[in-house]
């Protein structure tokens, strides 16, 4: 476990006691849900006659199982999970593990496996965890202002995962030009870490509050307008500062529980999503 709990944002889940049934749904079915990546070691657990005579190695039954939910996860589902499988030498291949490809790392001793298990683990470093991911959209043409028409960014955190989320931390960078039309100040903006030609702004579970499980927070909205971006781009011809302000980088970085989420679009991408130029 203090091997996986040294991987940055992970943290190790070891059912080593079930009671009864609550348990299993609250522990086990929930965790194997809620998982980026999946650790089995499939140790000898007992023989069994077959009718020919034959002798067959069974694994534990727990493990067979759990295996067949993750196969579910990642083959119905359609969820990325990371697995890393090792087999005993002894156990043979039975079950699902006959119809798909786990791939496991052979061992005869236990040894073999927290010698290998770092290699397998460093892979997962750069592991995103699913059903968490922030998001950036434009609405269309939202009222005319001094002639300009005035749109508005959303920035959302969509939670797909079944847990809250209760501490966050994030900022997002909007470049500077498309704020342009107006001269107020931001409640949330950071004056003290401009980045280039973008302007920052943060929050945190102060601002967004309790996220709930499968449910969608609107982090904020602020409204922009592309005429004044193009004409404080400086370039002569209207067209071209559209075409300036079509590379404009909008982005959004959200930590949680010392993992990092990461959105961003370009203007045009954003024009292109509302269907209005």
């Amino acid at each position: 476990m203090m091997l996986v709990d040294s991987v940055p944002g992970m943290e190790a889940y070891f059912a080593e006691e079930v009671q009864d049934l609550n348990a299993l749904d609250s522990n086990i079915l929930a965790k194997l849900h809620d998982c980026e990546g999946f650790i089995t070691v499939m140790h000898p657990r007992g023989e069994i006659s077959r009718p020919n005579g034959t002798v067959l190695t069974r694994a534990s039954v727990w493990i067979e199982q759990e295996i067949a939910i993750a196969t579910y996860i990642r083959q119905i589902e359609k969820r990325t999970l990371r697995v890393i499988a090792f087999k005993h030498r002894s156990v043979a291949l039975e079950g699902i593990r006959s119809l798909i490809q786990l791939n496991p790392v052979e061992f005869k001793d236990e040894t073999e496996i927290m010698a290998k298990l770092p290699e397998l683990l460093d892979a997962w470093k750069n592991l995103a965890p699913s059903g968490i991911r922030p998001e950036i959209k434009s609405t269309r043409t939202i009222k005319q202002q001094d002639g300009h028409a005035i749109r508005q960014l959303i920035f959302t955190l969509v939670n797909d995962s079944s847990s809250r989320i209760r501490e966050i931390s994030g900022e997002y960078r909007v470049p500077a030009g498309i704020l342009k039309h107006w001269s107020g100040t931001y409640a949330r903006e950071d004056n003290q870490a401009q980045h280039g030609r973008s302007r920052v702004f943060r929050f945190d579970e102060k601002n967004v509050g309790v996220i709930g499980p499968r449910s969608t927070c609107d982090i904020d909205k602020l409204e922009y307008c592309v005429e004044c971006a193009a004409a404080d781009t400086g370039e002569p011809l209207k067209l071209l500062g559209r075409i300036a302000v079509d590379e404009y980088l909008v982005e959004i970085t959200v930590w949680i529980e010392g993992r990092e989420y990461h959105a961003e679009k370009t203007m045009k991408q954003l024009s292109m999503e509302t269907g209005e130029n």
